[in-house]
């Protein structure tokens, strides 16, 4: 599956839709969309990873980089994460930094 990534605005928050795997190649996209997210007044961005299949260490370093980018107010929060790309989060210590909703909406 090849990798591709959308961003989208409602009001104050963006949206980033990944699919496919995010690794140092694909991070590249990622990071533009981010940068472009960063431009905007933004309460939260909401990296919707339902399509998401692996999330390799370099994606991590991406989540971190967006985390940055945003005013320290800013929410960062993971929806649609399979359990392989949370446990990935998690290993890197990621999971304190941000939200991550589980597939049924619950917060975590």
């Amino acid at each position: 599956m090849n990798f591709e990534a959308y961003l989208g605005f409602n009001g104050r928050t963006g949206t980033v839709y990944l699919t496919g795997e995010l690794d140092a190649t694909t991070a590249p996209v990622f990071r533009s969309l981010v940068e472009q997210a960063a431009e905007r007044p933004l309460d939260r961005l909401v990296l919707d990873m339902t399509g998401l299949r692996a999330l390799s260490s370099a994606g991590v370093r991406w989540l971190a980089f967006a985390q940055q980018k945003l005013p320290p107010t800013a929410s960062i929060i993971v929806v649609g994460a399979s359990a392989e790309v949370v446990a990935t989060i998690r290993l890197a210590g990621f999971d304190q930094a941000i939200t991550i909703a589980d597939r049924g909406g619950a917060q975590s």
